[in-house]
């Protein structure tokens, strides 16, 4: 089997593994090529679930290079996109964990994903093996995530934007708000988005003039990249960054 066809053969065929025709360092472009296909391949249309814990293997050289907080958040954002984009759904907490095998050579990982129990660990944590001393690197979890935003394409507030992540936000004339609209067709409280099964649920705060999602009234609605949302005679637009 030549090369080219083995490669082709590892890549349909092996879960998880990726392999480089050349022996070079591995980057993190492929880490989250990698979680993006995977997302996209466990989605079986909409709202389906996606396991929650990701397992990536590497060689030890490309462990100590990648196994920091910074790859870590960037994958978990990765993760987060992708789930939007797919139109998929996740139960449990999101953990992303990074583990050295020598079995695998530089370049080269291999990721594994599991439906995990919820941890004892607060919700949003993630989750690192934890290092020798001699590897001992952040664990911290920073406080925001961009997975998607909100901005007014239509409207007294034009251009008005603001970033989502898991963070529950309110919208209308309110100046305790998040999001601030000076729409007077706008209620004060007027709607709210909370971040349910690792998607943006956009709620109707029992507004007067209501609100709409591509045209039709809503209670509540789980949204989806490209969307349009009606507040008064304000339009926002929903998408993933």
């Amino acid at each position: 089997m030549g090369l080219g066809t083995w490669e082709s053969y590892l890549t349909n065929h092996i879960e998880g593994f990726f392999n480089k025709r050349f022996s070079s360092n591995l980057e993190v472009a492929e880490l989250m090529n990698g979680v993006e296909r995977e997302v996209t391949r466990q989605a079986r249309g909409a709202g389906s679930p996606v396991d929650n814990a990701f397992y990536f293997y590497l060689c030890p050289d490309d462990y100590h290079r990648l196994c920091a907080q910074r790859v870590i958040d960037t994958l978990y954002t990765t993760v987060g996109r992708q789930l939007i984009l797919q139109d998929c759904t996740m139960e449990g907490r999101l953990s992303i964990h990074m583990k050295q095998s020598r079995k695998l050579s530089r370049g080269m990982y291999k990721l594994r994903c599991l439906q995990e129990s919820e941890p004892e660990e607060p919700d949003n944590t993630l989750v690192l093996e934890r290092p020798r001393l001699d590897e001992a690197g952040p664990l911290s979890l920073p406080a925001f995530h961009p997975l998607a935003s909100l901005t007014v394409v239509e409207g007294p507030d034009r251009d008005a934007y603001l970033e989502l992540g898991e963070k529950q936000i309110y919208i209308g004339r309110r100046d305790k708000n998040e999001f601030i609209l000076t729409d007077t067709k706008a209620s004060r409280l007027h709607a709210w988005i909370s971040y349910e099964h690792h998607r943006h649920e956009l709620h109707d705060a029992r507004s007067t003039n209501g609100t709409f999602v591509e045209g039709e009234r809503i209670d509540a609605c789980r949204l989806q990249h490209g969307d349009t949302i009606r507040i008064g005679v304000t339009v926002l637009r929903y998408e993933v960054i």
